[in-house]
């Protein structure tokens, strides 16, 4: 399995940001939104093993990817101060398939999340920018001295950081905000469109 090492930032300046990123040339991917949902049996024998089987839909302005993601706790010793998965994952040809393979096989959608993402690379390292319903956090993939190094690089040594999933920090948020408990993170219909017509008409 490829290892996955990553960390996150809260708190940064999304337009400072690109401005740090074009000025020390880094490649932009552009945005598209990801829709997600994560699979499990109905014991939850994935998530009590530490395990996440994902299925992911990219959406751009003019096409989508589904992809399909193991991830699983790391062999081995692992840094300190990162966040480290090992990973599969596969680009499959129809999403809807893939879903009904999986439902077929017993797994169900354990909890679904959306994310607005804009993808940047620099130095050989991934450089997320990602809104949720939660709020907004940076990413960066690579490896651990790169991680810090870029982060530096890009003016954020002063942001928070983190470890902790996607799926922790809607909970943390939600307990924070007085708002009812729920596993799911998704943008309503009316953002959805909103997301999506800003990839087809960009300002």
């Amino acid at each position: 399995m490829a290892r996955e090492v990553e960390l996150k930032f809260i708190g940064a300046d999304y337009a400072a940001l690109r401005e740090r990123l074009q000025a020390e040339g880094a490649q932009s991917a552009g945005r598209h939104l990801e829709r997600n949902a994560v699979y499990d049996t109905g014991e939850g024998t994935l998530r009590s093993a530490r395990m996440l089987l994902r299925l992911r839909r990219r959406i751009w302005a003019d096409r989508t990817q589904a992809l399909m993601t193991l991830k699983c706790p790391p062999a081995g010793a692992v840094p300190a101060g990162v966040k480290v998965w090992d990973e599969e994952e596969t680009a499959v040809a129809d999403g809807e398939a893939m879903h009904a393979i999986l439902t077929g096989l017993g797994y169900r959608p354990a909890f679904r999340y959306d994310k607005e993402r804009e993808d940047w690379s620099l130095r050989g390292v991934h450089v997320s920018l990602d809104r949720l319903v939660f709020g907004e956090v940076v990413e960066i993939e690579g490896p651990q001295d790169d991680i810090r190094a870029v982060a530096a690089l890009l003016g954020m040594t002063g942001c928070e950081t983190s470890t902790a999933t996607y799926h922790d920090m809607n909970r943390a948020w939600r307990k924070a905000s007085g708002v009812p408990p729920c596993d799911d993170f998704m943008f309503d219909d009316e953002e959805v469109g909103r997301i999506l017509d800003g990839l087809r008409h960009p300002a």
